[in-house]
């Protein structure tokens, strides 16, 4: 059972304040009232962009991208938006029989939710906003066949609301399935043997509709693998792709630039690209992504999927002494090393081996746009190692299941891509240097639910191109994260630090965010970076334990090397955080490090910053307590309204703001800025 979450004003009238453009305008679609008609439900915009249609019933009831297989489909919708609904479940049935409920589902398929129960039972004052899971597996459907969806709230007094519009979903053909393992291919699970050639085999005979290549049990060692269309990968329960150690077996030929080099080749000295080795999982344009058409999505393959209960492992870094964490749940989580480029020879597995011979052929590498007399070793470090999975240019995009863990560098990249579903996986990758849960590339129409996050960096990041040429590039937008648990890492939803073409329109909701290190909601750029991010949606949310910060929004992210051309500065705009609790923020007593200089609200931006100021933003009901006052720099026509401060460090008056942070409002606030100490209770 789901705790009810908080009734509070509609976020319409607090998006409506800020003039939100798209997100707030676009009108609820009359498609919700009736049965919708055909059989393709993608996620779209319209769901992963917009809040609920209807006050009284759930709405946008859709499928995340390549989510539905032969046998099974997933199942994501909004809340009933703007009512006074007391919602404390979801009910969901098949062609008029119930199926079952959310919560129930969740916990039977998801990783995240244990931890979500675990989390609100220790939660024994009530002080931490309710969530909501709105996802629901379907299993047990027959191939080729159509069935009829729809939702219903479950209200606290046992009560159901309206029912969604139904949706008509139609599974896939039935599945032809390949074993790496059968004599054809001979991959050997031995975690010893090289099977790249085996594997890579299966995966390029895997032509019949609904092909899938399965990894069974045990630990399969390989090089770089590159995916392509209609190919699904599944790892069974006990399967685990184990990276090889070798820099030879991700050959650099076959790897990609982070984004297309312009036409032509810029000219400034200040602009360099370094061509980066393949990831262990890859679909790669054959410019390796060089220019604008191979990066279109659907260009470089469509119908992709990662699928199962096996482990993804880029044997990237040695283990801590201890080699591990007990977690809240009494769950062993992997502890790697917090590695950098001056000691990953000492710390790293194959991130050694990448950087230790990068260091030595420097002068022959190929690939390198604009080389530089000297490529600095901060370079080296920050563009020939591999990330876990890299995807670029694809059209659906699904997920589900599977752990990825210790990636040389970062975790799952989606580059330019359409239409993506990630869903009940699992990232074990603390404190993997860079190793970043999932990243958001020029890509769009995202939905991000129910995975479990322990992550080295950032857990969901957002991303859009550097300086000036960086602007003319895609924007990364219309991204929907629900229903995750968000534990060790850096920024929990992270945009920047480039940010030159827009991040926008991302509506994160129904999160816990526990032990996060740098921000439940974390905005970085640069006074050159171009861009920035706007229409960022990020309510009805828990956040307890945090390292420093709860809120960032900072135009003076101190970035390494990365060959840019600057252009002007980024900024910050429309953004809304609603019906939000926080329970302490650098404190000892949840177990973090006792550092009172990490403001709560932590905002550096406006003239004192160099940069330009960043606003409006609107905070409302948003609750703190045992944490640090705010510092806010160069904030600017801005609400507060109805947030509460219950206890401040050093018992003093929360609002910190400097002279440039100007025109803002400051709405039932306790209390008001210059109105005294916290008074230990919030409404």
């Amino acid at each position: 059972m789901l705790r009810p979450r908080r009734t509070v004003p509609t976020l319409v009238a607090a998006l409506g304040a800020l003039a939100l453009g798209p997100v707030a305008l676009l009108a609820a679609t009359p498609a919700d009232a009736a049965p919708k008609t055909g059989t393709d439900n993608t996620c779209t915009q319209a769901s992963t962009r917009l809040t609920g249609t209807s006050p009284l019933a759930p709405s946008n009831l859709c499928v995340p991208g390549s989510a539905t297989d032969d046998v099974s489909t997933l199942l994501v919708w909004n809340k009933p938006e703007g009512g006074k609904l007391d919602v404390v479940d979801y009910e969901v049935s098949q062609d008029g029989r119930v199926l079952g409920r959310a919560s129930a589902n969740a916990a039977a398929h998801t990783p995240s939710q244990p931890y979500v129960e675990a989390f609100y039972a220790a939660d024994r004052d009530g002080f931490h906003v309710g969530v909501e899971s709105r996802s629901f597996k379907v299993t047990g459907l027959a191939p080729q066949t159509t069935y009829t969806f729809q939702v219903r709230a479950v209200l606290a007094d046992g009560s159901l609301s309206a029912p969604s519009a139904a949706i008509r979903q139609t599974t896939a053909k039935k599945a032809h399935r390949s074993v790496v393992t059968a004599p054809q291919f001979g991959a050997i699970g031995d975690g010893v043997t090289l099977n790249t050639g085996a594997i890579q085999k299966a995966i390029d005979a895997c032509n019949a509709p609904s092909c899938v290549v399965t990894i069974p049990e045990g630990t399969f060692r390989t090089g770089a693998l590159f995916l392509r269309s209609g190919v699904t990968l599944e790892l069974a329960q006990g399967a685990r792709l184990l990276g090889s150690d070798d820099w030879r077996d991700y050959p650099i030929e076959r790897g990609y630039y982070l984004y297309p080099i312009p036409d032509p080749v810029p000219t400034e000295a200040s602009y360099t690209a370094y061509l980066r080795p393949p990831s262990l999982l890859n679909v790669i344009p054959a410019d390796n992504g060089r220019g604008e058409a191979g990066r279109q999505p659907g260009a470089a393959a469509r119908g992709v999927r990662i699928v199962g209960q096996g482990v993804i492992d880029g044997n990237g870094w040695k283990r801590t002494a201890a080699g591990s964490t007990t977690d809240e749940a009494g769950n062993a989580l992997p502890d790697y090393v917090a590695s950098s480029a001056g000691k990953v020879a000492t710390d790293g597995i194959l991130a050694a081996n990448q950087v230790i011979h990068a260091r030595e052929a420097i002068d022959t590498m190929p690939g390198i746009v604009n080389r530089p007399e000297t490529v600095s070793d901060s370079s080296i470090y920050g563009q020939y190692r591999s990330s876990l999975a890299t995807f670029i240019g694809v059209d659906g995009l699904y997920l589900e299941g599977v752990t990825a863990d210790n990636p040389a560098f970062h975790g799952v990249m989606f580059l330019d891509s359409h239409n993506i579903g990630v869903y009940a996986t699992s990232h074990t990758t603390f404190n993997t240097n860079n190793g970043d849960g999932l990243e958001f590339g020029g890509s769009s129409h995202g939905v991000v639910a129910n995975n479990f996050f322990d992550t080295g960096d950032d857990v969901v990041n957002f991303a859009a191109g550097q300086g000036k040429y960086g602007a003319l590039g895609r924007s990364s937008q219309d991204v929907w994260i629900m229903g995750n648990y968000v534990r060790r890492g850096h920024g929990g939803v992270a945009i920047g630090s480039h940010t030159a073409a827009w991040v926008q329109h991302l509506l994160a909701e129904d999160n816990v965010f526990h032990r996060t290190e740098t921000g439940a909601l974390r905005m970085k750029s640069t006074s050159d970076m171009n861009g920035g991010a706007r229409d960022i949606i990020f309510r009805d949310s828990a956040v307890d334990c945090m390292a420093s910060n709860a809120f960032i929004a900072s135009l003076a992210y101190t970035l390494s090397p990365s060959g840019y051309v600057s252009g002007g500065s980024a900024t910050f705009r429309d953004i809304a955080v609603s019906n939000v609790s926080v329970n302490s923020n650098n404190s000892k007593t949840c177990g973090m490090a006792d550092n009172a200089g990490k403001p709560v609200i932590l905002v550096e931006a406006g003239p004192g910053k160099n940069a330009d100021t960043v606003g409006p933003f609107a905070f409302t009901d948003v609750r703190f307590r045992n944490v640090s006052p705010t510092g806010i720099q160069g904030l600017t026509d801005s609400t507060f309204t109805r947030v509460c401060f219950a206890s401040v460090r050093g018992g003093v008056n929360p609002w910190v703001l400097d002279a440039h942070s100007v025109g803002n409002t400051f709405v039932d606030v306790t209390p008001m800025p210059g109105g005294g100490a916290p008074t230990g209770r919030c409404p």
